[in-house]
């Protein structure tokens, strides 16, 4: 049970007009005896909720500013009580008709009284928790064509008087078919106690691609006017050389900047000051409000309103639009319209439930009161938890700021954070919350002089620390709109003039000291001119990007805006990147005002398409392994791919590719429905249900190419005395080295050097080489190592028999080899020298005489010493004589 004040969807009401009609009475919900005991229906899933008495809502609403005690009497035995303030709550058990609560509001330090009302109350319970396949949320899916039908009470008895409400639709039957691809909700109310509960089914069709959001932000203020934030950049595909990612990937937008473009605008729309609008999880504009008024962002028709009521009179920043996340899959049924009336200080919100007005939305409950002496100033942030809201509004009354949370119950009041501040301040300017949330700010008048308040926010708990105020000293103008910078290291302030003789100012704080005096002596003046300026925002609100902050003046048709606003301004006055009195800014339709709109959304999601598969793995010569993921489970899938031609079969394959470069791929699905049959303890597949045909493209990066002897010999003798070993790899153009022993241990200190060294006597045995390219593509070659001494033979291509003691003779150098033979010819084929003795050199004589200037053939034969089975060797080659004659 919620500890905190729950206020919910459904109020009762019993009339408007009159003083004794001042008090409302929130349902009185209590816990089902009929509800089964919580079940986990499937492993690792929470069980459903047990519902439980919940804490009912009451709120004095008569307006009475002597008014500063209250006595509650319950009407169900328990005692009055008198420290409950104006809106206590309270738990009732067991279920009872005509109970009635009475409220007595006096004065408490004259005792006086002022009135007493009294209402009745019924108390009753929550309806059989409804679900779908025995969970609150699930899903199912169903081959093109065909339809399935929803039961929220599927194999058990419906409960008795209650009706229900699905979404989106808005059918009212226990019971629908549907046949399309959506998110499902229906809502069990009990007809006495206005209690309900919520189920929630999403339908996919196999294989129906999903959409891609493609929304954009969008904000509606002024007379008609509005901006739309389009994202531009660089559009940048999937890296090639990615080793793992998918085989059809989406562009992406590499350097996103948000530029400003201007929506349709087909409405009334008419905001002096505040404005709101809401955004669904595809990013479109789902709902915004001048507050007066709440417009389908579909459309921009004006979204009816059942209940007779109208929103209020507000000014500067109060009104806001918020989602109630009753389920995370699906978008959403109702939309809380916070407002906070300029008249009466009163905080209160109506619903618009989107299930009406052919999926538009309508009201359906209006004026339902949360807090009262509140001024117009208040902002919605998302929760820690992306799934809920928070709402900071300000209490003129006690100058304390209150915070009210939105999640998937409703709506739930915090309690009050206070300032430390003198009870002569006025909440003057804009309230505002930093990019990452971690800081707001609030802009007032503290006897008479401009103050920027700073608060930390714990996003843990939703409570705001005062950590520092800025004052920005006494001026005509006065302070009004706050803006971080995107970066939140800086903040952008309007001081309000009066668009003649008082001139308006931009300022800009640096907050990056975090010390209050340095960040007053930072502040520089951007602009200041006889225009009335109005707000500054960071727009847009949501998604990564470059963004401008914007600034809005009374009356214009072009809105003005920072380009570098993270940029520190170093000079006093300056203008950097704006030019307000030209109209070099974004042109809009309609007439500006004062005021931009509070803009509240859903974590973004984005449904994508495509089958989904992916790689891992993709360097030539290395397996690449091919996966993809099911499609339409629990549906059976039997997956074929063609690949250079060869076809693989299986949800995941590997391949070795042949050639580096681009590569196609080809997949076929055939998706069947799931099937138990059995014969002979073969399972046979279900009906078909779909073929899908997909393609995917790979880029193969090139791996090393090399080729070592095997073996390699180490021959322990002059002049090797060990083994030197320098391999040259392709496919590559830096390389990475690892000599390695057989179990992975380096081979020598230097063993990441390109070049292997082993000294003589080193031991024979298994190693292998490891070498990796710029492309973090890797090559393992084994190879082994032997004693042994390959033979040496080194014969010179020319020698000078002159007498001068420099090379006279034809000399060989052999090492390692056995039994040689030298045979020298002259051109005709005559021979001129033989031996088989290497110590013996010819002289470049025949005959005793010296043979003139020409080129001779040798033919030399030997055994290799130490591979005597590679038989007899041969090398010819021939040798040029210069005698000088």
């Amino acid at each position: 049970m919620r500890k905190h004040l729950l206020l919910f969807l459904y109020f009762m009401f019993f009339g408007l007009s009159g003083a004794e009609a001042q008090l409302y009475v929130g349902r009185a919900c209590l816990a089902n005896p009929n509800d089964p005991p919580p079940a986990n229906p499937m492993p690792g899933s929470p069980p459903p909720p047990v519902s439980c008495n919940e804490n009912t809502y009451f709120f004095d609403h008569t307006i009475n500013s002597s008014a500063d005690s209250w006595t509650w009497n319950f009407g169900d035995g328990t005692p009055e009580r008198s420290s409950l303030g104006r809106n206590p709550s309270h738990v009732y058990s067991p279920a009872q008709v005509n109970t009635t609560v009475t409220v007595t509001s006096k004065v408490y330090s004259l005792n006086t009284l002022l009135q007493t009302n009294t209402r009745p109350v019924n108390i009753g319970y929550y309806p059989l928790q409804p679900m779908f396949e025995k969970k609150l949320r699930a899903e199912t899916t169903i081959c093109g064509g065909s339809k399935v039908k929803l039961d929220p009470y599927e194999g058990q008895s419906a409960p008795n008087g209650v009706r229900y409400k699905w979404f989106p639709n808005g059918e009212t039957t226990s019971t629908i078919e549907v046949g399309e691809a959506g998110c499902y909700s229906v809502e069990v109310i009990d007809e006495f106690s206005k209690c309900s509960r919520f189920a929630t089914i999403t339908v996919k069709v196999c294989y129906e691609e999903q959409s891609s959001g493609g929304g954009s932000e969008r904000w509606y203020f002024g007379h008609g006017s509005g901006m739309e934030f389009t994202m531009t950049g660089d559009e940048m595909v999937q890296d090639s050389l990615d080793e793992d990612g998918s085989l059809n990937p989406r562009p992406e937008i590499e350097n996103p900047v948000f530029n400003p473009s201007n929506p349709r605008i087909n409405n009334d729309f008419e905001a002096n000051e505040a404005a709101a609008g809401v955004l669904n999880k595809g990013n479109a504009t789902v709902l915004y409000t001048d507050g007066r008024k709440i417009f389908s962002g579909e459309d921009d028709s004006e979204i009816p309103n059942t209940t007779g009521g109208s929103l209020k009179d507000v000014g500067t920043q109060g009104v806001a639009i918020v989602p109630k996340p009753v389920c995370a899959a699906c978008d959403f049924v109702y939309y809380y319209v916070f407002t906070v009336d300029e008249t009466t200080g009163i905080l209160s919100y109506s619903v618009v439930d989107m299930r009406d007005n052919d999926r538009k939305g309508a009201v359906t409950e209006s004026d339902i009161p949360l807090a009262v002496n509140m001024t117009t100033k208040m902002t919605v942030e998302r929760g820690a938890d992306d799934a809920s809201y928070v709402v900071y509004a300000f209490d003129k009354n006690s100058n304390n700021f209150r915070y009210f949370t939105v999640d998937s119950v409703g709506v739930v009041a915090g309690p009050e954070v206070n300032l430390t501040a003198p009870a002569t301040e006025i909440s003057s300017g804009y309230v505002t919350v930093s990019p990452d949330q971690s800081i707001l700010a609030h802009g007032m008048l503290i006897n008479g002089e401009n103050v920027v308040v700073l608060m930390s926010i714990d996003r843990s708990t939703n409570q705001l620390s005062e950590i520092g105020r800025v004052n920005l000293g006494a001026d005509p103008a006065t302070i009004y709109g706050l803006a971080f910078s995107p970066n939140g290291s800086l903040l952008y302030v309007t001081l309000q003039g009066d668009g003649a003789g008082i001139p308006s100012k931009l300022l800009q704080l640096d907050l990056s000291s975090g010390d209050p005096a340095q960040i007053q002596s930072s502040v520089k003046t951007v602009a200041s001119g006889n225009e009335k300026f109005g707000a500054v925002a960071l727009g847009p609100k949501y998604g990564d990007g470059s963004k401008f902050v914007y600034i809005t003046m009374e009356n214009r048709n072009v809105i003005h805006y920072l380009q570098d606003p993270d940029e520190i301004i170093t000079s006093t006055p300056a203008i950097v990147g704006f030019t307000y009195t030209q109209a070099t800014g974004h042109a809009v339709a309609g007439t500006t005002k004062l005021g931009f709109p509070n803009i509240a959304a859903p974590l973004q999601e984005d449904d994508g398409g495509g089958t989904g598969a992916t790689y891992s793995g993709n360097c030539m010569n290395a397996p690449t392994s091919l996966n993809m993921p099911a499609i339409c489970d629990p549906f059976e899938n039997e997956v074929e791919w063609i690949v250079e031609g060869e076809k693989k079969t299986g949800a995941q394959v590997e391949y070795t590719f042949s050639k580096e470069g681009w590569h196609e791929i080809y997949i076929t699905i055939k998706v069947s429905k799931p099937s138990t049959i059995n014969i002979s303890g073969i399972k046979i597949p279900g009906p078909h249900c779909t073929t899908i045909l997909d393609t995917g493209r790979i880029y193969i990066k090139p791996a090393p190419k090399l080729t070592i002897p095997d073996p390699l010999y180490l021959c322990p003798e002059p002049p090797y005395n060990g083994l030197t070993y320098e391999p040259k790899p392709t496919g590559g153009s830096t390389f990475e080295y690892e000599w390695l022993t057989i179990f992975d241990s380096p081979v020598h200190a230097g063993y990441r050097d390109p070049v292997l060294k082993l000294i003589a006597n080193t031991s024979s045995g298994s190693f292998k080489v490891k070498i990796t390219n710029e492309f973090e593509c890797a090559t393992v070659l084994p190879f082994q190592v032997e004693e042994a001494c390959e033979p040496i033979v080194e014969i010179p291509t020319a020698f000078t028999p002159n007498g001068d003691g420099s090379h006279d003779s034809f000399k060989l150098i052999t090492h390692f080899i056995e039994r040689p033979k030298l045979e020298i010819y002259n051109r005709w084929g005559e021979q001129v020298f033989q031996t088989d003795n290497m110590d013996l050199r010819w002289d470049g004589r025949y005959k005793g005489q010296l043979l003139n200037n020409q080129l001779f053939a040798y033919v030399l034969r030997y055994y290799a010493r130490d591979f005597p089975q590679l038989g007899e060797q041969k090398k010819v080659g021939s040798v040029l004589v210069l005698s000088g004659q």
